[in-house]
């Protein structure tokens, strides 16, 4: 059963020089490891369980053999970030596997695999992913995940930020795709979450389900929820960042990542 969002996948180029980028918009962010064998490594922005995970890769070669990693390294060639895709929590992986395919828009769920992250400080998280497709990144759907490792000891070995800027999770997902109706039809079927005009009744994160503009689809927009909207508008001017009309922090100094303030 899908249970809740996991978290939001930014690709970055540079993670330290990321991290440095994400601390001066007010988040407080946290090197998380290495994803062994896969040639890449995260820092997290956490609000709770669910989070913002900083990815890039140190090792290209080990990145491209790992599969998803040669999509994500082209897509970040001339970019210095992107929002790439994001991860529903699962607490039964094969349960979602029995719910089937649907060839005709590209969805295959493919089979559960093993992960683990080392932790600066040498703890091992482990987990395992359900992948459709291969790769999720820049589509209309997530990756699945169903964690071995415990929620609260994840919480109490990464912490819960205190992010300077107000922030407090993650509201919402605006997700583009070509076929809304087919896309909606996967999100009912294949993952079991009620769809309705409005879009996706993922538990603790709505998704809009939009129409896409030419051949882009995926993840378009996050939106981050703020204790008092007043208080997080203050802190940004402070700083020298000025929100547009729609509390949308300028994409240029997200690292590309379209991130709108919701109440």
């Amino acid at each position: 059963m899908i249970e809740r969002l996991d978290h939001v996948v930014i690709g970055v180029q540079d993670l330290d020089a990321a991290i440095e980028t994400y601390r001066r918009l007010g988040f407080e962010v946290a090197p998380g490891g290495r994803h062994t064998g896969l040639g890449t490594h995260n820092a997290l922005v956490r609000f709770g369980l669910d989070y913002i995970e900083l990815l890039a890769i140190y090792d290209e070669a080990e990145a491209v053999r790992s599969g998803p990693g040669q999509f994500m390294a082209e897509y970040l060639r001339d970019r210095p970030g992107a929002l790439l895709g994001f991860a529903v929590a699962s607490d039964d992986l094969e349960q979602e596997l029995a719910r089937g395919s649907s060839p005709d828009v590209g969805y295959w769920p493919g089979q559960p695999f093993a992960m683990q992250r080392v932790r600066p400080d040498g703890h091992v998280l482990s987990w395992r992913l359900l992948v459709p497709g291969q790769h999720t990144w820049r589509r209309p759907w997530p990756f699945l995940i169903q964690w071995d490792t415990p929620d609260q000891q994840r919480l109490t070995w990464d912490g819960i930020g205190q992010h300077p800027n107000g922030v407090r999770g993650v509201g919402g997902l605006r997700v583009a795709a070509r076929d809304v109706s087919a896309v909606g039809g996967i999100y009912a079927a294949q993952l079991g979450l009620a769809v309705t005009s409005s879009g996706v009744a993922l538990p603790n994160c709505p998704i809009e389900l939009v129409q896409s503009e030419g051949d882009h689809e995926g993840l378009v927009q996050v939106s981050l929820r703020v204790q008092h909207h007043d208080a997080s508008h203050d802190w940004f001017a402070r700083h020298g960042i000025e929100l547009d009309e729609r509390s949308a922090i300028p994409p240029e100094r997200s690292l590309g990542a379209q991130l709108v303030l919701c109440a």
